[in-house]
């Protein structure tokens, strides 16, 4: 079923295509023919996640490969969730180019026979993964809604209303965004570590092990945290949260990727993400 991740690629990567269209002639013909086409790419993504677990016995995610291609299907699940509910035309031309390099990324790297070992086989190993990456997911739209806001707030602030500021949602629209995207990012952060702490107790005998891949979850999470408090008790709202979204997002990739890069750890060695 490998066919299925080469027509998701193709339908996404047209997706972006007509997603710039879009941004760039301000025609919502091509931003729903757009929103047509990344659909049609989700389906048969999650077609090739069904079969790849089926064929492997396991939940795809328990290598960089897998983990990649799981991750580009969280994402465009939020971007359709965010579509249908804000109609923010641009956000696929912000959305999708993450997307296409991601797909691209999986089919590049993409290992036909693998193997796990018995720690990645229970359940609290895909529940606590699968969180993770929605998490993820919705942290990414925090911290585009946090770009798009600097930005129109940029433009504004220079009062010479140009390209971007006829095409940009509202600052209130991205303020929005970001403090929905933020809510469900963190709940779900929350539940990525709970979940961790009973794989990590199931395999290694212990809740907590000081693993780089958990300090590095524990620091994500107390930086969103900090946004999350300030916005309910002091009132952030707009430039301050926009920078501190951007800066938990920078987190949120190194705990992703940079850690199994740089550091050594638990995670390394059983997963290789």
């Amino acid at each position: 079923m490998g066919w299925t991740l080469q027509v998701s690629l193709v339908l996404y990567t047209l997706g972006l295509l007509h997603s710039l269209f879009g941004f760039f002639t301000k025609r919502q013909v091509f931003i729903q023919v757009a929103l047509g086409l990344v659909a049609l790419g989700f389906v048969s993504q999650t077609t090739f996640l069904i079969f790849t677990g089926i064929e492997r016995r396991h939940f795809p995610i328990t290598n960089l490969p897998e983990s990649l291609c799981f991750f580009s299907w969280c994402v465009i699940l939020i971007f359709i969730i965010a579509s249908l509910r804000y109609k923010i035309n641009v956000l696929g031309a912000f959305v999708l180019p993450l997307v296409s390099l991601l797909t691209i990324t999986t089919e590049i790297i993409w290992e036909e026979h693998h193997t796990i070992p018995p720690e990645l086989k229970g359940a609290w190993v895909s529940i606590h993964s699968s969180v993770a990456m929605l998490a993820y997911a919705a942290f990414f739209l925090t911290f585009i809604s946090g770009v798009m806001y600097l930005i129109q707030e940029k433009e504004l602030k220079a009062k010479n209303f140009r390209f971007l500021y006829f095409r940009l949602p509202s600052l209130q629209v991205c303020d929005d965004l970001m403090r929905r995207s933020l809510y469900a990012g963190f709940i779900l952060m929350s539940l990525t570590i709970l979940t961790g702490a009973f794989w990590a107790q199931s395999a290694w005998g212990r809740f907590w092990s000081w693993d780089p891949k958990e300090i590095w979850s524990g620091i994500s999470w107390l930086i969103y945290a900090a946004l999350l408090h300030e916005r309910l008790v002091a009132g952030w709202r707009g430039r301050r949260a926009a920078i501190m979204a951007i800066i938990g997002f920078a987190a949120v990739i190194f705990t992703f990727l940079g850690v199994n890069l740089f550091l050594e750890g638990h995670h390394e060695t059983f997963t290789k993400w």
